[in-house]
């Protein structure tokens, strides 16, 4: 046998597998803990941004040039099959700006990080002064995490999401080294969740607050939030978030008897489109109107609709939603 080509099998069969399969292009499946190990590793640090999955080029979709570019207002928007790594549609997606009660999406993975939905809450004065009264918490009533969840995803409410970051915050605050005092827990809740991004290397984003009230200082992009939406889809500990954002309304009554509450669901898609996976709203005056929706797509993918900067949320989202689906063709599956 020529002796090169024994050097070459000899090589390939002493090769680790994990390093076989990669050097051969293999996709590999990464679970949560993988993730996780990898970002403990300065060395091999990873963004889910840099996170894309390999298809094979005959089941991505195909831009049909018989129908015209789309021509939308919002300052900035994007259409993303995550799945396959198509962007079908984007508008301005690297401009810093205030996205308003989308930040409440942050709030809740953070929160599900560090507790359990079953896990009670007292309601505090502080959170009840929260700007606005969106959910109607009132002092001392004691609710679930689960509960504020949904009061956070489904009517935006300031004061959940301030209770959740008071509350979670309260669990990681330990006192500062040059303080006798405990750390405020709201500010050491916001601390993670901007680090929660910057581990992700989603770095032109910063919060401020827990509900995106503070729209000066507080920002990100539609490529970032975008990126940090599919993170949330690929782990199995958000689908709280995803199974409450897929509910039409949701009923609870405190734990010790306080209040009964009813949260109704702002998203307007959920009983227009079939297929719709999620969706969250958000307002500022300076933010103005901002949209995120998940979506089933043809052959099992999913699409990220996203407008930040909107006069038309719901109107933009439509647009975009009609013209992916006259604009792109996907292949038929075997």
């Amino acid at each position: 046998m020529n002796p090169t080509l024994t050097a070459i099998i000899i090589s390939f069969s002493v090769m680790p597998l994990a390093m076989l399969s990669y050097q051969l292009g293999t996709p590999q499946a990464l679970s949560q803990a993988d993730v996780s190990g990898y970002l403990s590793q300065p060395a091999l640090k990873v963004s889910l941004a840099a996170l894309k999955r390999e298809e094979p080029k005959e089941t991505l979709p195909q831009r049909n040039i018989d129908v015209a570019d789309l021509v939308l207002s919002p300052a900035e928007a994007l259409a993303w099959d995550f799945k396959q790594g198509i962007t079908l549609f984007s508008k301005n997606t690297l401009e810093t700006r205030p996205i308003a009660s989308l930040t409440k999406l942050v709030t809740a993975a953070v929160a599900l990080d560090y507790a359990q939905p079953q896990e009670t809450v007292a309601i505090s004065l502080k959170a009840v002064r929260t700007e606005g009264d969106s959910g109607n918490l009132r002092e001392g009533e004691v609710l679930t995490v689960y509960d504020l969840l949904a009061a956070a995803m489904l009517v935006s409410s300031n004061d959940a999401a301030y209770a959740l970051a008071e509350y979670v915050g309260s669990k990681m605050t330990t006192t500062e080294p040059d303080q006798q005092a405990p750390a405020d827990p709201v500010k050491v809740f916001v601390r993670v969740m901007n680090q929660k991004f910057n581990d992700l290397g989603l770095v032109q984003t910063n919060f401020t607050d827990p509900s995106g009230l503070e729209d000066k200082i507080s920002f990100s992009t539609a490529e970032d939030f975008s990126r940090f939406i599919k993170y949330l889809r690929l782990n199995s500990n958000y689908s709280p978030i995803w199974n409450i954002l897929k509910m039409t309304s949701y009923q609870t009554k405190a734990q010790n008897g306080v209040a009964w509450h009813e949260f109704k669901n702002t998203n307007p898609f959920l009983g227009e489109f079939d297929g719709v996976i999620g969706g969250k709203t958000g307002y500022t005056p300076a933010a103005l109107g901002n949209m995120m929706l998940v979506m089933t797509g043809p052959n099992n993918t999913e699409i990220i609709y996203l407008v930040l900067g909107s006069v038309d949320r719901f109107g933009d989202i439509r647009k975009m939603i009609s013209w992916v689906n006259q604009a792109w063709q996907w292949p038929p599956q075997n």
